[in-house]
């Protein structure tokens, strides 16, 4: 089977990818790169059709720069590149590269199920959307097309955290307005807390903090402002359009408010929600081509 879609991911002893290979291989759409980090997990690695396994050193995005030179990119048109604690069905991940590319979209990424970690509480599932288009896509659940992937690859060479990736790739001119989205049909659940193992092994390694990283992803491309993720259009879940940041932002609230109490870090949600709708009317929305 010829599958254009492929699946990379950064993989220790606790990596949930098995979970992402739960259907017949032929039910699949994309093929997966296991990259190991990780020795003894490595060796432990089961053979199956569609999945290749190496081993590599290093971060998550460092690592992917190096996995990345032994794959035929010209061979997929999309890729998802996931944190080895995201805890999806194969039929997800499917959905996922559907909804990707009958949408056109060239950054993406699903939302977050309730029950998730997470960092921006914009990403998780909201009511009423099918999906919303946004400024900013997340380094731990990214799908990019072809185009955007070689455009980034370079900068995966010299960074553990990948900061600063997560808003510098959805303003490049084959990216922009209207081509990145934050995808509510379809949710992953993101299993442990946020950035935990990453700053440990960055500390171990003796590398620059993920800030030090990000700043030196900002100054070049001048980026001076904080960037932070809003959502300025949308497409509800019977195919209609919210278009402007106000109406997306009311929508958004008017979604998650009445089931506040099922999400995981219910007090952190609570605020979340508050500043969200603060952030939508008044942050400044920067989408000029990089």
């Amino acid at each position: 089977m010829t599958r254009k879609n492929l699946v990379v991911v950064r993989a220790g002893s606790n990596s949930l990818h098995h979970r992402w290979l739960d259907i017949p291989d032929d039910a699949r759409s994309y093929d997966v790169v296991v990259s190991f980090f990780d020795t003894a997990a490595f060796a432990a690695f089961q053979p199956r059709d569609g999945v290749r396994a190496v081993l590599i050193k290093g971060g998550k995005w460092d690592g992917l720069f190096k996995t990345f030179a032994d794959i035929d990119i010209d061979a997929y048109d999309y890729f998802w590149l996931p944190d080895d604690d995201i805890d999806a069905s194969a039929t997800t991940v499917n959905e996922i590269f559907r909804l990707c590319r009958q949408s056109g979209l060239a950054v993406a990424q699903p939302a977050l199920t309730h029950d998730s970690y997470f960092s921006h509480f914009i990403f998780m599932q909201c009511p009423g959307f099918r999906l919303r288009y946004t400024n900013y896509v997340e380094i731990m659940v990214p799908c990019l097309n072809r185009n955007i992937l070689r455009q980034a690859l370079p900068l995966f060479e010299g960074t553990m955290s990948g900061f600063g990736l997560d808003y510098t790739w959805c303003r490049w001119a084959d990216s922009g307005p209207f081509n990145v989205a934050i995808l509510d049909t379809v949710a992953v659940h993101h299993t442990r807390p946020v950035g935990k193992v990453l700053q440990s092994a960055m500390t171990d390694a003796g590398k620059p903090t993920s800030e030090e990283e990000e700043e030196i992803l900002k100054a070049r491309y001048d980026l001076v402002e904080r960037t932070v993720p809003l959502a300025f259009a949308g497409v509800r879940t019977d195919g209609g359009p919210v278009i402007g940041r106000v109406a997306v932002g009311w929508r958004m609230v008017r979604g998650w408010w009445p089931i506040r109490h099922t999400f995981h870090e219910r007090r952190k949600a609570f605020w979340a929600i508050i500043k969200i709708a603060r952030r939508q009317l008044t942050k400044r929305l920067d989408m000029r081509t990089l």
